[in-house]
Parts: C-alpha cells; structure tokens; sequence
C-alpha cells in the first residue's frame, strides 16, 4: 500500500474516519497541485470565523434571512469541517483541503428548513460553478404510503438543474428517527431523486448502525457516520467555557458531542 501522509493538524488523530476512508492514501506526502474545487453545502449555515476555514469560503449566502456566516444549528459547521478545514498546524483536516466552499443557508432560526429556500440554494449554487453539492437533508419517502411521502417537484427540478449544470449532487439517505419506524427501509428525498448518490452511514467496526436508512436501489455508498470529529461554531462550544477545544464538537452541544448520523457520513463522500 502507499504511504499515506499524515496530516499535521493537531485534531486529526480525533477524526478516526480519516483512516477508515483511506483519506491520504494516495500521496506519501501533501500534493502542491491540486485544483480548489467549488463545492456548495446547503445546510444550516457555517460558523465562518474559525481558523479551519481561513482561505477556505468563497461565497455564503442566505435564503431564510439572518447571517449565512452565523450557524445557530451547529449542523452546517460540522459538515463544512469534515469537507474543507485547512491542511496546516491548526486544528482538523477536511478531505478536501483544498476546496472552495459555497455557503447556502436553508435552515431558519426554528430549525425549520423551507423546501423552496432548499430548492433556491441548489440553483444558486450551480448559477455559482459548484463542482459538488452537499445536502445533509432530508424528507421522508414512502411509497408504500403515498399520504406521507414527501416528494416535491420543486426539490426535484432543482436538483435536475444543477446536475444539468455538471454539479456532483450527493445527499444523506436519512436517519430511522426522522421517519417511522427503525429501521427504515427508503431513502430519503433528495437522496431518492435522479442524479443524486444517496450515503448511508457506518460504525467504526464497519456495521451499520440502526439509525442509518436502508435502500436497495438508492443508497449508493455508505461512510463513517458516528462519533464524527468536526468543527463547531464558538458561539455554541462558548455555553460550556471549561471546554477545550473550542471550537469542536467535543465542545458541543449534547446533540453534536459524539456528532452521527448519514448527515455526517454525506460530506466525507
């Protein structure tokens, strides 16, 4: 096997999926040459100020009001970091080190993510040249009941513009929490749409874990999706100011402390 260079970040021995997806194994040591890719996150915002992603935005724009470069959520942060936080002496390391991200924010104040901000990101980002396109999101799919099925037209003219664009679109399947009944055997929208690879998530033993939706024709991959590592907006880790790092999800709120999910497994695709 290569010799994989090893990051000198001084967090990445915390990020244990790095390993597991064989992250560096390319290169024996970091390569000079590598193009910044754009790739756009629609999620919940990224806390813009932390030094892992100095050099690393491109553009951020908000579709719910409010500061794209303000994450209430923390979701948003988490999923930036494991994409693009620098290769340097700080820190984690992104899989993407060198990416260019695209910041659209989706989700409002309450949590609450309007299909039609979704569907606006997605075209903004690919008007902006995004190569890759992360949706950590989700609604339920059922066709056994169609009532609860939660297909959108407008979600899905979105996702066939960008992806007429040339944009990679790669979505989380969904976790069995959000649906009814664990574990559950559909993906997720947009995972389910055309053009879209829909991630599954896995343990660190390489299981997948109960929470991870299940799906024989859409789910296309499957990576890391526990105990996920990342960057964590200040304003959040500050609630518990004994913490160190800040900064991280080990900091984080109770949700995001041992952060899981397919949200999680998605960005590392």
């Amino acid at each position: 096997p290569a010799a994989a260079f090893a990051p000198g970040d001084p967090l990445a021995p915390q990020q244990w999926y790095l390993s597991q997806d064989h992250a560096f194994d390319a290169w024996a040591t970091p390569p000079t040459s590598l193009a910044p890719v754009k790739v756009g996150i629609v999620d919940s915002g990224v806390d813009c100020s932390l030094p892992d992603f100095a050099g690393r935005l491109l553009a951020e724009k908000s579709f719910v009001g409010g500061d794209p470069c303000t994450d209430t959520e923390g979701h948003g942060t988490v999923v930036a970091g494991e994409i693009a936080a620098n290769l340097d002496t700080t820190g984690i390391v992104g899989i993407a080190y060198t990416s260019q991200l695209l910041v659209a924010k989706v989700v409002r104040a309450d949590g609450t993510l309007p299909l039609k901000a979704e569907a606006e990101a997605i075209r903004w980002l690919a008007d902006e040249g995004a190569r890759v396109i992360n949706l950590s999101l989700g609604g339920v799919r059922d066709p056994a009941q169609p009532s609860r099925d939660t297909f959108s037209q407008l979600e899905a003219n979105a996702v066939a513009y960008a992806n007429g664009k040339g944009a990679v679109l790669v979505a989380a399947v969904g976790n069995s929490d959000e649906a009814y009944a664990t574990p559950w055997p559909y993906a997720s929208y947009p995972a389910a749409l055309p053009h879209v690879i829909g991630v599954s998530a896995l343990t660190q033993s390489g299981n997948v874990p109960d929470f991870s939706d299940r799906d024989p024709v859409f789910n296309d991959l499957a990576a890391p999706g526990v105990d996920i590592f990342s960057t964590f907006p200040l304003a959040l880790t500050a609630q518990s100011p004994g913490c160190t790092p800040q900064g991280y999800t080990s900091c984080g709120t109770d949700e995001y402390r041992h952060a899981e999910g397919t949200s999680f497994a998605a960005p590392q695709v």
